[in-house]
């Protein structure tokens, strides 16, 4: 559940804790701009701590 972030900033969609290094997982969604990419990888470099793990969705076959 976003809250009352935005639709067009990235989160994190879970988050695997049962590792030495816990992993954030993200989706990006298939519309998904440039300004969304740039954000989401300043989100994954403020947390040097975390791995990451990234879905970029594709859109569905015609």
């Amino acid at each position: 559940m976003r809250y009352d972030l935005q639709a067009d900033q990235p989160i994190t969609n879970a988050l695997l804790q049962n590792r030495q290094e816990p992993i954030a997982l993200f989706v990006v969604p298939a519309g998904a701009d440039e300004a969304f990419k740039a954000s989401l990888q300043d989100v994954i470099a403020n947390r040097p701590e975390m791995g990451a793990w990234t879905w970029r969705v594709r859109g569905l076959p015609s």
